[in-house]
């Protein structure tokens, strides 16, 4: 995602195949939406690798400008789909509910619990590539409430860890969310999910803090 390079998986040819892979005990609507949502995805490596390129330029060169433009073209195009996504997903699958956290967590009292871990993970997944969408979308100033939205979504993400990092299988759950938020936070949240990365090293050695360095962090204005 984050290597600068573009996804092999963003091909019909491998969409179709992945749409055959059925799992059994959902039902079809939820496989075919889940599917849809991993289609859209192996689109986001391309959206961040222009991201990416234009911290290697000079923006204001034509080159450059023609970057920007598809760039935004292609998050408003994702954004619209995603949305459209997100009204049939949370028909079939059931939006998170607030609870209070069970561990007195300052920053974070009111978190999202979901009807299952499948559930969480695919929320999980579209709340990280809405950060990406927003982020992309305040930093060559397209109008609306970016940075507002980005905020949102990496708290959606915060909120969502104590139900999702449960089991051996939490922190990998919880990688490319966790790498997504961390680069969009404020000092604050990031010592947070440093702590929370430090915590999951004990059992998922991919989960050290060291390993979550913001790459794309701003230097683009």
């Amino acid at each position: 995602m984050f290597s600068g390079e573009p996804c092999f998986l963003a091909t019909e040819e491998w969409h179709q195949m992945m749409r055959q892979q059925r799992v059994p005990g959902i039902s079809i609507d939820l496989h075919n939406c889940i599917e849809q949502f991993f289609a859209y995805f192996t689109y986001a490596p391309s959206l961040v690798h222009k991201f990416y390129h234009l911290k290697e330029i000079d923006v204001s060169t034509p080159e450059a400008l023609q970057i920007i433009s598809a760039t935004l073209e292609q998050a408003l195009d994702m954004q619209d789909k995603l949305t459209s996504w997100y009204e049939q997903y949370s028909q079939i699958a059931p939006p998170p509910v607030e609870t209070l956290t069970s561990t007195d967590d300052p920053l974070f009292p009111i978190i999202l619990t979901y009807s299952d871990m499948t559930q969480a993970t695919i929320y999980c997944g579209y709340y990280a590539y809405m950060i990406i969408i927003h982020e992309v979308l305040k930093t060559f100033g397209y109008p609306g409430p970016q940075a507002a939205m980005v905020i949102y979504f990496r708290d959606q993400i915060c909120r969502s860890v104590e139900y999702s990092s449960v089991g051996v299988l939490g922190p990998y759950r919880l990688g490319f969310p966790l790498r997504v938020a961390i680069e969009v936070a404020d000092s604050t949240t990031r010592s947070w999910m440093l702590a929370r990365l430090d915590q999951f090293s004990k059992v998922y050695a991919a989960s050290q803090p060291k390993n979550f360095e913001p790459i794309l962090s701003s230097n683009i204005n």
